[in-house]
């Protein structure tokens, strides 16, 4: 019968000072603590593959880390509440048949959720793994604490569809593309997936060349006007620089409403083609474009065009549609 995991986690944590920066939403202790029970739990399962055990321990550590970093728990309470959770899924775990891969599918269904909840406190979670690596780099080393915990996200059904203001759409994958032209040889894309990885981009013959070897100075010519901030509530924003506004941007970006939503962040000239990435992380700015009025585009200071958003009726739906079924979005 398979034992329940122990708490792999006193040793080295005790090793690890406590993170330094608060967050603004700690994730609850008992949400923690259950995927690092998980966790801890498929690492039993799958002992005989040391690499596998290596990033569920890696997993574990990080949760249970993160559990106890910020909770506003009593010593006797975490112990408690770690107690009512190991129980439950050890449990559940037994409950399974021995045979076949039975109880390893029910943890990974069961995980998919911790997918979900690291998406939701990502940084913290990142910020645990790498202060937890500085005493165990062996066990952490390759981004062992970043690997998927649950299922792989089924794909998502594959579209191909048109509406106002010239937008097209498609799903390919995990994969949510809006592209609309905004010139002659000049495209624009929404290349979204989850909200983590999604960038919007500028593709053609109408963009300013990237030349191999001067690509760091043509690069800050292009990230002039903006950097990054936070808006009131301290999450990350794109921000004009002092005494910039939209009339007088020198850089390149993309705005809303007249505000920065996406900065430029990389170009590259290949093969003729030209290419600008904009955006450092898709959640940042998803939840102001389909909010928005007016999208504008400036690269090097001049406006190359002007986007009514809601003149796509319906694109910003089928977006969100297809982002969320994607887990992790």
């Amino acid at each position: 019968m398979l034992r329940y995991a122990l708490p792999i986690l006193p040793a080295l944590l005790l090793a690890v000072p406590a993170a330094a920066a608060a967050e603004e939403t700690p994730v609850a202790y008992g949400d923690a603590a259950r995927c690092g029970v998980l966790n801890s739990l498929m690492g039993v399962l799958v002992e005989g593959d040391a690499e596998a055990v290596r990033t569920r321990e890696a997993m574990a550590l990080t949760w249970f880390a993160l559990a106890s970093d910020r909770s506003a728990l009593s010593d006797a309470e975490q112990t408690a509440a770690f107690d009512t959770v190991h129980k439950e899924e050890g449990e559940a775990v037994v409950a399974q048949p021995a045979e076949g891969s039975a109880r390893a599918d029910h943890l990974i269904g069961r995980m998919t959720a911790c997918d979900k909840l690291r998406r939701a406190h990502l940084d913290a979670y990142r910020d645990m793994a790498e202060l937890l690596a500085l005493a165990a780099p062996e066990k952490f080393a390759g981004g062992a604490a970043l690997e998927r915990q649950g299922r792989e996200p089924p794909p998502i059904p594959r579209k191909d569809l048109s509406f106002g203001d010239g937008w097209t759409f498609q799903s390919r994958g995990n994969s949510c593309i809006a592209t609309r032209p905004l010139a002659k040889d000049l495209t624009l894309a929404l290349r979204f997936t989850n909200f983590n990885d999604g960038n919007i981009w500028l593709s053609g013959k109408a963009l300013p060349r990237i030349d191999e070897g001067k690509s760091e100075a043509l690069s800050a010519q292009h990230e002039k006007g903006a950097s990054a901030g936070e808006d009131a509530e301290g999450n990350p924003r794109d921000r004009f620089d002092p005494g910039v506004a939209y009339a007088n941007f020198p850089g390149t970006a993309i705005f809303v409403d007249g505000a920065v939503a996406a900065r430029f962040l990389y170009g590259a000239t290949e093969e003729g083609a030209t290419d600008y990435k904009l955006g450092a992380l898709q959640e940042y700015y998803w939840p102001t474009l389909k909010a928005g009025r007016t999208m504008q585009v400036k690269v090097l200071g001049k406006e190359m065009g002007v986007v009514q958003l809601a003149a796509a009726d319906g694109l910003w739906a089928e977006m969100q549609t297809c982002i969320d079924q994607y887990p992790d979005g």
